[in-house]
């Protein structure tokens, strides 16, 4: 298939002709910002939809990213945004 490909590449003239660059330049990399204090930026993911292997079937994962210290919460995707803001605000 690969050799399909190549050959025709090499026959068409439009192919030989138009080559884009899809990338944009590099420039000078900067360094992301480090956080002054505990819990100044933290990093909520929501993981829905896993297997039926146990009685919960979504976790909220949290994330400190200065001391990078994870909190996952198991719950189901039944419950209210009300009470994921007690959950949240009792396991971290």
């Amino acid at each position: 298939m690969s050799r399909y490909v190549d050959q025709y590449i090499s026959i068409y003239n439009f192919c030989l002709q138009i080559k884009p660059i899809y990338q944009l330049l590099l420039g000078e990399l900067t360094p992301l910002a480090v956080p002054n204090t505990r819990w100044n930026t933290i990093s909520v993911d929501f993981v829905i939809e896993l297997l039926e292997l146990s009685e919960f079937d979504m976790v909220i994962t949290v994330i400190n990213s200065m001391s990078k210290r994870m909190y996952f919460i198991l719950i189901h995707t039944t419950v209210t945004i009300e009470s994921i803001t007690k959950l949240f605000l009792y396991y971290v």
